[in-house]
């Protein structure tokens, strides 16, 4: 690359930014993702080859065929295929929702009915959209039942979804994640899987949420527009069918295959991380272990394997015939196909940025100029903000990871210490509040439509819950990270701050003791 003019309009100065500018000005102004991430490409070659037209459709297309036949993305791509296959085979079938069912035995009362659709949330981490239906609709009557507001579910099911299928690492969403982060490390021996471990306790707004809901969810109690929801849930009688306990039957359709997708995941991410670590294994922990392994080839068998399993439990059963399995392959797997579009479209707008030294320039112009510490809160608020507006988590991962990596890395002198994985969690984490708190995301409109709710009522009554975890997560988490403090310390105390607003601003609206609404036989 070329030595940085200095001057801001220039195509080794400022102008190396305008592949992401182009990417976010056009995704807000369109709200199309995939046209935006297209445009921001060419722009990024043209950057890139120094505005020489024919060079830059030259590198575009090296860019595109080089993604398309990396091993790594084909497998990645594979994984998440398969999961999601799984998932609809596993839905098609009645397993997952049977599996929810099981949950809802354990409710007793108007907060055990949130305290099961809390638990039933967590239990269906492998895949946000599934989470956001299954959950939905299927503790949509319990909670009538038992008087929790439409609103309440939808915000249980809406904080249940990304926030907890970012997390897990064996999702839909993990093997985009570390394939942005695999597209930005540096060459060398540093492991994107490590990273994306390493970087999990600095999930702050995440983790926090998940606290927060079910505080909420425990103590009864709410603030805001929810409250006003939750008193007016408890004037309308309305009978409700009783739940179909056939689905009971099915719950192993689920159980197997999960257990299987994450069981063996983990042993052959544990045997290739001893294989690699050789003699230092026997004195290395499990994080360090499993950090050590590729993570590609045990995703896609522990994938193949659930698939099958899901597969052969389904059709042994006599659920469903195999034209279902089809039906469920295809339902599951049709949202997975555009995120994938935009997982490569990023890859490829990722390497043409790196190209025109995006990285390098952010760097040397913010040097002196930018304190480190206040790197990771920044990356927060700037993902927020482009996720609210754009309603795509996926494409803030995409657009900002490429940028704010290196210039993490830059800013603790080339190793991946604390400022490096605090500002790539800021990255998915913000990216997953704005998602969370936008009226035009995916999986905002899913919650209220599996939860059966109007989307301008679902967000207004989640909106300041969104914000108050929004500010505890950058007051507690992002800061002080910035500054050097343990991740392991920022937890318990960002807990325990949700824990406390909660019964600080939180009222109980509804008598627990309330009767519960006759069903209807």
């Amino acid at each position: 690359m070329y030595e940085f003019s200095g001057s801001f309009l220039s195509l080794d100065g400022g102008l190396t930014l305008a592949a992401p500018i182009v990417a976010i000005f056009l995704a807000l102004l369109s709200k199309r993702v995939i046209p935006s991430l297209m445009v921001a490409a060419l722009v990024g070659a043209l950057v890139a080859a120094d505005a020489d037209p024919m060079a830059g459709v030259t590198m575009l297309i090296s860019q595109v065929g080089s993604n398309l036949v990396d091993a790594d993305n084909l497998t990645i791509s594979a994984f998440s295929l398969l999961v999601a296959a799984t998932v609809g085979v596993m839905g098609r079938a009645g397993g997952t929702r049977a599996l929810v069912s099981k949950v809802e035995r354990f409710a007793k009362g108007r907060r055990g009915a949130m305290i099961a659709s809390w638990l039933a949330g967590a239990i269906v981490f492998f895949d946000d959209y599934a989470n956001c239906l299954i959950v939905g609709s299927s503790m949509g009557p319990l909670c009538d039942r038992f008087r929790v507001s439409r609103a309440k579910l939808a915000y249980i099911v809406d904080a249940t979804a990304a926030p907890v299928a970012s997390l897990a690492i064996v999702s839909t969403w993990v093997g985009y994640e570390v394939g942005l982060l695999q597209d930005v490390l540096p060459a060398g021996d540093i492991s994107p899987f490590s990273v994306f471990l390493a970087a999990l306790p600095y999930r702050f707004y995440c983790l926090f949420t998940i606290a927060f809901v079910g505080t909420i969810a425990i103590t009864g109690r709410d603030f805001g527009p929810m409250a006003e929801a939750e008193r007016e849930a408890a004037k309308t009688m309305v009978n409700t069918e009783k739940h179909e306990e056939a689905h009971g039957t099915y719950a192993s359709l689920a159980v197997v295959p999960i257990g299987i997708l994450v069981g063996l995941t983990f042993v052959l991410l544990y045997t290739a991380g001893v294989a690699e670590l050789g003699e230092k294994a026997a004195t290395s922990r499990m994080f360090e272990i499993i950090g050590a392994a590729n993570p590609y080839p045990p995703m896609l068998y522990g994938s193949i394997a659930a698939f099958t399993a899901a597969t052969l439990a389904a059709l042994g059963s006599k659920a469903i015939k195999f034209d279902g399995v089809l039906q469920g392959i295809k339902g599951g797997t049709r949202p997975v196909f555009e995120a994938l579009a935009v997982l490569y479209l990023a890859w490829i707008l990722g390497d043409l940025i790196k190209e025109a030294g995006t990285g390098e320039y952010l760097a040397a112009s913010l040097s002196g100029t930018f304190d480190p510490w206040m790197l990771p809160v920044a990356t927060f608020a700037l993902a927020s903000l482009t996720a609210f507006s754009v309603g795509s988590s996926f494409f803030t991962m995409g657009a900002l990871i490429p940028l704010v990596f290196p210039l993490a890395l830059a800013a603790e002198g080339g190793v991946v210490g604390p400022i490096v994985l605090a500002s790539c969690a800021a990255v998915l984490d913000g990216a997953v509040l704005g998602d969370h708190a936008s009226p035009i995301s995916d999986t905002t409109i899913l919650s209220a439509l599996g939860s059966n709710v109007d989307v301008v009522t679902h967000v207004r009554t989640q909106l300041p819950y969104v914000a108050v975890v929004g500010v505890i997560a950058i007051l507690c988490g992002s800061i002080p990270a910035g500054l050097g403090y343990s991740p392991w310390l920022l937890i318990p105390i960002g807990i325990a701050t949700a824990i406390a607003t909660v019964h600080l601003l939180g009222r109980v609206p509804v008598a627990e003791n309330a009767p519960p609404i006759a069903a209807a036989n």
